[in-house]
């Protein structure tokens, strides 16, 4: 099979990304107590090195996702179950965080560099997942998934230059672009939705929230797995009873599909 890169897949074969398209949703108690404590404990002891942001007091133990899928191997049927048995492609992208801020809109795809090194040629899109690992002690966190998705690679959404993330390897994305919804229509990146407030968002500037609208808000609790589109938008809710100080620990994993596999 002759090599198509990535973003060129993206393009060429959108139709087949957006047909895929489902609403976000939570599968309650998806992995066992052992079976967490299994992927807390992976993150540090196979871990490359552990990358510090401390604009965005973010600790990344960088580990190679598709490498995981290989060493647990418990991982790959346990997906198989939920997604159908051979109905994503081995290889994956994705991050370890251990995080006391909330996040910024941003989409998880590969990133530019990654995408020179081939390393995902052939392949298109499909679900992205959460596994929440742990939160401190009497609080709680969420996510919210917006109506908007963004095919291509991975990008934080900051027209104001408030993002912390330079050196992330995401695209910083100052005018926004590419704003598709669920069933393929071109979205205006302009059009304020209504549903900013400080409350909600204190880490997200009201322009900066201009052109995303809720379409899903989920709780992280451990065991959990969020499961949404790898193309969504999405970004941290905060609430009034949340305390101050607070840390999360969890897993984000992006699943593929084969360009020329019609499942």
């Amino acid at each position: 099979m002759a090599s198509l890169r990535y973003i060129d897949c993206c393009e060429q074969y959108q139709q087949d990304i957006i047909d895929r398209f489902e609403k976000a949703r939570v599968e309650k108690n998806f992995f066992t107590s052992t079976e967490i404590d299994e992927l807390r404990l992976y993150q540090f002891q196979n871990a490359h090195r552990c990358k510090f942001q401390t604009t965005s007091s973010n600790i990344q133990p960088i580990v190679d996702i598709t490498d995981m899928f290989t060493n647990i191997d418990w991982l790959t049927p346990k997906f198989e179950e939920l997604f159908g048995k051979k109905s994503f492609a081995q290889e994956h992208s994705g991050n370890f965080y251990i995080t006391a801020q909330p996040h910024d809109a941003h989409v998880d795809l590969p990133t530019e560099d990654e995408e020179e090194n081939r390393w995902f040629d052939n392949l298109i899109p499909w679900k992205s997942v959460i596994v929440p690992l742990f939160l401190t002690h009497d609080t709680a966190a969420w996510t919210v998934f917006f109506n908007q998705r963004r095919p291509g690679y991975s990008v934080t959404f900051d027209r104001d230059f408030t993002a912390k993330q330079e050196h992330s390897g995401y695209r910083i994305a100052r005018e926004y672009e590419g704003f598709i919804d669920a069933k393929g229509n071109v979205m205006d990146t302009e059009l304020d939705y209504k549903d900013w407030t400080e409350a909600k968002y204190p880490h997200i500037t009201q322009n900066n929230f201009r052109g995303l609208s809720e379409e899903t808000i989920l709780e992280h609790i451990t065991g959990d797995l969020f499961v949404f589109d790898a193309c969504q938008i999405h970004a941290s809710v905060l609430y009034d009873q949340q305390p101050t100080h607070w840390i999360k620990n969890g897993i984000n994993i992006q699943f593929y599909k084969e360009h020329n596999v019609a499942n």
